[in-house]
């Protein structure tokens, strides 16, 4: 066989991979062999006597993948088996997308058999090797293997979102709350501040804010260690988020200092409330056995009243409670 020979005999089998791979056109794959074409696929059950056969491999290998499978070939060699025969192989890449993915097969080795009619090379024998042993029935590519892949890749996302929302959770709780109480820290609380402000300027129901403080705090630190201060603070949160209700706010203003926001709450239902805390920590046994005791001070939105405002006014009953001896509610004046 001369090289223009070998040169047809690579174009036939370039035509063949075109036509049959990249365009998925299964009559006009099988319209490139002859009637009594024979040969073996990548599938298990993929093998081929006659046209029919392979028309109907062809279409079932279409409907499998019907995108185009565009292919890398890596060697390939022409030689002459007889007068008019030739035979091509090498090794290819597949490229294609199958099972939700983009997969490429490696390694797939080709062997084509061509028998030239006296104008057209034909192909009489094909066999397609490809090392996979998950090929099911009826597959001609490993479907059911990538669809497990996919699905495994899926879990694998699935769980990689969670692991992020949970660390984006975790990293917004820790930018929120104040570590020794487990309470919203000041930040977070005049974020609330801020938003029930608006809401007032919308609803007007009423929002009452009240702004308390340890009696004596100092004392405690000096006597016991500032351990036992902040234990005497970190059980002090709990017993103060119990008694308040599920729509009030409450968090660490600083220091020794919480701010409770009672949102659609009067002046004398944030007092009874203020009075009812004041009265129960008063009574609680705290473990360094030393009585706590709380003065508050209460203060309630006047229309128009910027936060701060808002926030100087209870401020200053706190003092005034401080100044009548603790362990005292005193309202503001408007």
């Amino acid at each position: 066989m001369t090289d223009a020979d070998l040169s047809d005999l690579y174009s036939a089998c370039e035509h063949y991979f075109q036509t049959f791979f990249v365009g998925r056109d299964a009559k006009a794959s099988a319209a490139l062999a002859t009637p009594d074409i024979s040969g073996f696929g990548t599938g298990i059950d993929e093998s081929v006597y006659e046209l029919d056969d392979a028309l109907t491999l062809y279409r079932r290998d279409v409907e499998q993948v019907p995108a185009p499978i565009h292919y890398t070939v890596h060697r390939r060699e022409a030689t002459r088996l007889g007068p008019g025969v030739g035979l091509v192989m090498g090794e290819m890449d597949w490229h294609l997308h199958a099972a939700d993915q983009a997969v490429t097969m490696h390694r797939v080795r080709f062997s084509l058999t061509f028998q030239h009619d006296g104008a057209h090379w034909k192909l009489c024998h094909k066999h397609l090797s490809q090392p996979s042993s998950a090929h099911g029935p009826g597959e001609g590519y490993p479907l059911k293997e990538l669809e497990d892949r996919a699905a495994v890749l899926k879990r694998m996302v699935d769980q990689r979102t969670e692991e992020l929302e949970a660390a984006h959770r975790e990293m917004r709780r820790i930018a929120t709350t104040d570590t020794m109480t487990g309470l919203h820290n000041r930040y977070h609380t005049e974020q609330v501040l801020q938003d029930e402000l608006k809401r007032q300027g919308r609803v007007g129901t009423g929002l009452t804010v009240i702004l308390l403080d340890v009696d004596n705090f100092k004392p405690i630190n000096d006597a016991f260690g500032h351990h036992v201060g902040d234990k005497v603070l970190a059980d002090l949160a709990p017993l103060l988020q119990s008694r308040i209700r599920e729509t009030d706010v409450l968090g660490r203003w600083g220091g020794e200092e919480f701010l409770i926001i009672c949102p659609d709450t009067s002046l004398s239902e944030a007092t009874v409330l203020a009075q009812h805390l004041c009265d129960r920590v008063a009574a609680h046994p705290f473990p360094h056995g030393r009585s706590i005791t709380l003065s508050l001070g209460v203060a309630a939105h006047a229309p128009q009243e910027p936060g701060h405002a808002l926030l100087e006014r209870a401020d200053r009953a706190l003092y005034q409670a401080k100044a009548a001896g603790r362990n005292r509610v005193i309202t503001a004046d408007r």
